[in-house]
């Protein structure tokens, strides 16, 4: 039986009314997003209705969200259940969040110190211990790892290097001058990296965020403090993310560097 195609859309039509060209509606069906009203058994053209252009924007939409393919086809197939997009939104709005905390912190628009409640992400990493105290230490120990990961295929994650402290002196409102060990970390995506990589789990954690290395041994202090007031648990061991820092750019002023200290808490 032939097909009337009288009230659907040619290609050209319905690629037109979504700003698209013919090869981008081409792609969504080969990747599954998108099925024709119909397709001419002979000559192979495809035809589109209303419900397929109201598709092709729906999926423009969550493609400017950030989704991929794979989860927006997924969405199309479970009936619409949009469970799984409003989580990756939500984590995409808390890391949305701490970028816009950060570039203040950079730009130098806000005191040199911030404090709050953050979720961090699960995070995959490759990890070295080490035993030190000061700043350089740890950052030679970061350097030199971060290195070896690069020189061994890892594939890096877009997360900043972070050192893992086994220190609570701050706990007790005081800085020591005992070396500690500390774990260096270089977050990495799945792709390639190492059977010994390890997985800090997403967590809810207490944030002090403040520029100029000058500033830490504060920042420690005031991480103390904050647990005290606020009457919270630590869950692990407190984590030193370099925001900026040397190995994000020679040319960077070191008054402008930035890092966030995060303790992990209990719920």
């Amino acid at each position: 039986m032939c097909q009337d195609i009288g009230h659907l859309f040619s290609i050209t039509q319905a690629a037109h009314a979504c700003g698209l060209s013919r090869s981008t509606l081409m792609r969504m069906e080969e990747r599954g997003l998108l099925t024709p009203a119909y397709i001419a058994p002979n000559s192979g053209r495809r035809y589109y209705d209303n419900h397929n252009v109201a598709r092709i924007l729906q999926v423009q939409m969550f493609q400017s969200m950030g989704f991929d393919t794979e989860v927006t086809a997924t969405y199309f197939s479970k009936n619409g259940e949009a469970a799984e997009l409003l989580a990756l939104l939500e984590n995409k709005l808390n890391l949305l969040r701490r970028n816009v905390e950060e570039m203040r912190l950079r730009s130098m628009q806000s005191p040199n110190m911030s404090v709050q409640i953050i979720e961090l992400p699960e995070i995959l990493c490759c990890v070295r211990r080490h035993t030190g105290l000061t700043i350089q230490e740890k950052y030679d120990a970061m350097y030199d790892f971060y290195h070896d990961c690069i020189r061994s295929g890892c594939v890096l994650a877009k997360e900043p290097l972070l050192v893992i402290n086994e220190r609570t002196d701050y706990l007790q409102g005081k800085i020591t001058s005992t070396p500690y060990p500390f774990q260096v970390c270089v977050p990495v995506l799945p792709e390639k990296a190492p059977a010994d990589a390890v997985c800090l789990p997403s967590c809810t954690a207490l944030s002090v965020l403040f520029y100029d290395y000058g500033n830490v041994n504060e920042a420690w202090l005031t991480l103390g403090r904050e647990v005290k007031e606020r009457e919270l648990t630590p869950a692990a061991f407190p984590r030193t993310l370099g925001i900026v820092a040397p190995y994000t750019g020679r040319e960077i002023d070191p008054k402008r560097y930035c890092s966030r200290i995060v303790l992990p808490i209990q719920q």
